[in-house]
C-alpha cells in the first residue's frame, strides 16, 4: 500500500470532479433549463444563486489542486515528471487564472447588477461567466484526458 502517493492524488481527483463536474453540470444542464423554462430577470437571479453556492466550492477545489498536485509533484516526484505533468500543471494555471478573472470581473459586475435591478448588465456578465466557463470546462476536459492518457504515453 502507498499511502503516501494515495492520498494526494485521491484528494486531487474528488478536487477535479467538483471543479469540472460543476461546470459540466451548470453548462448543460442547469443553463439550458434556466433559458427553457425561466423570463430573464429570474433566470438571472437563480443563475447568481448557482454561482454563489458553486463558486467557493471552485476556490476550494483550486487550493486542493494546487496542494495536492505541487504534494504529488515536489514531495513524491522532486520535481521531476513527464512532460504530461508539466502539461497539466500548465493548463491549471490558465485554468486558475481564468477562474480568478472571472470571479473578479464578470462575476461582480453580475452581483452587483442584479442587486441593482439592471438586467441588462447582469445579462451582459453572465454571458461573459459563461464563456470564460466553457473556455475552463474544455481545458479541464483536456487535463482529465492527459492525466489518463498521458501515463501510457511514456516509452516503457
Amino acid at each position: 500500500m502507498n499511502l503516501q502517493m494515495a492520498i494526494p492524488s485521491a484528494l486531487h481527483q474528488l478536487a477535479s470532479l467538483i471543479w469540472i463536474g460543476g461546470m459540466f453540470f451548470a453548462h448543460f444542464a442547469v443553463r439550458p433549463t434556466l433559458a427553457g423554462t425561466l423570463d430573464p430577470e429570474p433566470r438571472l437571479r437563480v443563475a447568481l444563486g448557482v454561482f454563489q453556492r458553486f463558486f467557493p466550492w471552485v476556490w476550494a477545489a483550486i487550493v486542493l489542486l494546487w496542494l495536492s498536485g505541487l504534494w504529488i509533484f515536489l514531495a513524491i516526484l522532486g520535481g521531476k515528471a513527464a512532460l504530461y505533468v508539466h502539461a497539466m500543471m500548465g493548463l491549471a494555471l490558465v485554468m486558475s487564472l481564468i477562474f480568478v478573472g472571472l470571479y473578479a470581473l464578470p462575476f461582480r459586475r453580475m452581483r452587483s447588477a442584479v442587486a441593482a435591478g439592471e438586467w441588462l448588465r447582469a445579462a451582459a456578465a453572465f454571458r461573459w461567466i459563461r464563456g470564460l466557463m466553457l473556455i475552463n470546462l474544455t481545458l479541464g476536459l483536456v487535463t482529465v484526458l492527459i492525466a489518463a492518457g498521458g501515463p501510457f504515453l511514456i516509452p516503457a
